[in-house]
């Protein structure tokens, strides 16, 4: 399984961009236990074409830690995972050291 580290503030959007080979196999996350938003934001490609087309995730933290997500590619009526990725997503903190309220 690939792993992929992405880090990113508090509420800051960070995108990934999983390829999604033709043939109907989509991207599947569980981030039910983190606090993450994660959102597919956009397929990039068609899906008939020769080119193998993207899936556009959002992943936004709400809370700082690191946090790990697993991606799998399969077809929806389908229980075999044809792929899989290990995603880090480092979620910082803000500093509010010199900030006046």
């Amino acid at each position: 399984m690939d792993t992929q580290h992405l880090a990113s503030g508090i509420g800051q959007p960070c995108r990934l961009a999983l390829p999604s080979p033709p043939g109907g196999a989509t991207w599947y996350v569980d981030a039910s236990a983190a606090p993450l938003q994660v959102t597919l934001e956009q397929t990039v490609g068609e899906p008939d074409a020769r080119r193998p087309r993207s899936q556009v995730f959002l992943l936004v933290g709400a809370a700082p830690g690191d946090y790990e997500l697993r991606f799998v590619l399969k077809r929806a009526w389908e229980s075999q995972v044809r792929n899989s990725r290990r995603v880090v997503f480092q979620v910082r903190g803000g500093d509010r050291r010199g900030l006046s309220s």
